[in-house]
């Protein structure tokens, strides 16, 4: 994991006058509301073996929104190459981000408890500052969203669900529920 506040890196500044700013909760919910709605992609569909009369289908879709906070831009350029790759839309929230999906600057973390129309949160930091983004997210009311930790986040970028249909009433025919 990289760390949150190594004073090597070139964007996370030691000193308090060179510290990267911290974004104002409405900048980044306004960014967020002007992403508009957004529709999970169908990624694919497998029909799945089941006993006669049952209708079984495996879909994957891409998640909506991924929150990625880096801590570097280096790191949430990675996590949002990798959020596309894969369906889902990002924003950027980094030291140095630039662009219509992206922020300079930082989070802070306890705002994730406010902030909504983002299904998950990316960061590949310290052990402390995931930490304070799980207490975060805890605190929100409604669903539970994900924190991603890990740099092999594919998968975790993806959405499972599973439709199984009885069809014995139809006589094992699923033609026969549409009519």
């Amino acid at each position: 994991f990289i760390k949150a506040h190594n004073s090597e890196s070139p964007f996370l500044a030691s000193t308090a006058d060179q510290r990267p700013a911290t974004l104002p909760i409405d900048t980044v919910q306004q960014t967020i509301n002007e992403m508009g709605p957004i529709t999970p992609t169908k990624l694919g569909s497998e029909v799945m073996p089941g006993p006669t009369g049952e209708s079984n289908v495996l879909s994957t879709f891409s998640r909506r929104l991924i929150l990625c906070l880096g801590p570097t831009l280096e790191c949430a350029m990675l996590q949002a190459k990798i959020a596309k790759d894969n369906g889902c839309q990002s924003l950027i929230i980094a030291p140095g981000a630039r662009g219509a999906a992206a922020l300079d600057g930082v989070l802070a973390r306890s705002d994730l408890t406010l902030l909504h129309g983002f299904d998950t949160v990316v960061v590949w930091s310290d052990e402390g500052d995931q930490r304070e983004i799980r207490k975060a997210l805890a605190q929100r009311s409604g669903a539970i969203l994900p924190l991603i930790i890990e740099k092999d986040m594919v998968s975790r970028c993806h959405l499972e669900r599973h439709i199984c249909i009885d069809t014995t009433a139809a006589g094992g025919n699923a033609a026969l529920l549409a009519m």
